[in-house]
């Protein structure tokens, strides 16, 4: 292996740590929920709410940092994100009043939202459009393996130190970290891995615009994957927000069951979102437009896994009864998660360098307006219908509309990657001719 392929690795490591982290704080919350609700005596329709505000204003901010990271330092910004996102977690164990909670929440949700288009933006000029798969595959699986701590530190630890301890142990350990990125985070060449650019010695150079948004949406692929991003994320923040509270509700487990119960099905996800960036990419080499194709069935399959995982009558007779339904959420999970990393990979390969961090700041607006919406929908349908079970059924259901557009992104996704790669390689040979010139 190469110098440059360790280093390359050894900052895909780190990006990954970081927004584990990160993503810990997003999903703190879920297994306190009750605690939270009891003190300061609010309902699920209260705490969706703050999971919704908490996602959609921090994708609505992310779309300034996208700008900013196609045209500025993207290590340093990265840094900025970090501590906009860690301090006020921190200060999240400090709240006296649901106001309080509230608005540390939405400052943390900041936080998260500026670090996703920095990272996409940073692997993407690291990495070939061949090599993308895997690698966007461990940065997503961060988001799960995140969510699985940040469920995990809180469900074990609340029921001894109540709600609030929770909150430091997530947001602490990326105050640490800052020192390793500012010594091992080097800033990649933009475009010094497109066609054309890699076999010459040219620079990609690009001017960004602000008024570049506006264009960014004709890349029909783009356009159907930031509309399926808001369909298919409505369970995605409904369902694992309150699993565990349902776990609890309606499936007779004490907390540390719960918490138990989320594990399996979050490995089922972990293992979806491997599988489905490892065969992602190879599908990607033999045939790009069975990328959007397949993901488009192993979502729908989906759906009706995951109606079943709510229906399944279970009840708490032992082990065997435990792991025959942690099994079913394990394959339900792993279903609704192959999908996830082609979708990122599909979004790098039809976008220009410059692009792409304006593209996942969309991505990421589409996605949390998304996960907001399910997460207040969520509440306020269990609410409504009596049964958190019966809520995170119907949230369910949006995955079809989600399959849907992936289905039609078939048609244009292979064209669209073929017209970025031919501009690539026109442009590079134009600034070979500038070099040679020169």
């Amino acid at each position: 292996m190469n110098e440059s392929m360790k280093n390359r690795r050894k900052v895909v490591f780190f990006l990954f740590l970081l927004l584990v982290i990160l993503n810990a704080d997003q999903m703190v919350m879920s297994p306190v929920i009750g605690m939270i609700e009891k003190e300061f005596k609010v309902t699920d329709s209260h705490i969706g709410l703050v999971g919704g505000v908490f996602s959609i204003v921090g994708a609505l901010v992310s779309l300034v940092w996208g700008y900013l990271s196609d045209r500025y330092n993207r290590k340093a910004l990265l840094v900025a994100s970090i501590l906009v996102g860690e301090i006020p977690c921190l200060l999240s164990a400090i709240s006296g009043t649901f106001g309080q909670l509230f608005f540390w929440r939405v400052l943390t949700g900041i936080g998260i939202g500026a670090s996703f288009p920095i990272s996409y933006s940073l692997v993407g000029d690291m990495f070939g459009h061949k090599e993308r798969g895997k690698v966007v595959s461990i940065l997503g699986l961060a988001s799960t393996v995140g969510g699985i701590v940040g469920m995990l530190v809180a469900g074990y630890s609340a029921g001894i130190f109540g709600w609030r301890i929770p909150f430091i142990l997530v947001s602490a350990p990326n105050l640490i970290i800052i020192p390793l990125i500012i010594n091992y985070l080097e800033e990649p060449k933009r475009g010094s891995h497109e066609e054309g650019f890699v076999e010459s010695s040219a620079e990609y150079v690009a001017n960004v615009k602000l008024s570049d948004y506006a264009q960014l949406v004709r890349v029909k692929t783009n356009l159907l994957l930031f509309l399926q991003g808001i369909a298919g994320t409505v369970p995605w923040g409904a369902i694992p927000y309150f699993m565990i509270e349902f776990f609890r509700r309606e499936k007779m487990m004490d907390l540390n069951q719960a918490t138990t119960m989320f594990l399996l099905f979050a490995l089922g996800s972990i293992a979806g979102n491997i599988i489905g960036g490892f065969v992602g990419e190879k599908v990607y080499q033999k045939s790009k437009r069975l990328v959007p194709l397949l993901s488009a069935i192993t979502t729908i399959l989906g759906v009706f896994f995951t109606v079943l995982v709510f229906r399944y009558p279970y009840f708490p007779t032992g082990l065997g009864a435990f792991l025959t339904f942690g099994l079913l959420g394990f394959i339900a999970a792993a279903m609704d998660s192959y999908t996830g990393p082609n979708v990122k990979m599909m979004l790098l390969n039809v976008n220009e360098p410059k692009d792409r961090g304006r593209i996942f700041s969309i991505f990421n607006l589409t996605d949390s307006v998304g996960t907001g919406i399910g997460r207040f929908f969520g509440g306020s349908m269990s609410v409504a219908l009596g049964t958190l079970g019966a809520a995170l059924e119907v949230s369910a259901y949006f995955w079809f509309i989600c399959g849907f557009l992936l289905m039609l992104s078939a048609w244009y996704f292979d064209k669209e990657v073929e017209v970025l790669n031919d501009k690539m390689r026109k442009l590079a040979a134009e600034a070979s001719g500038e070099v040679r010139r020169l």
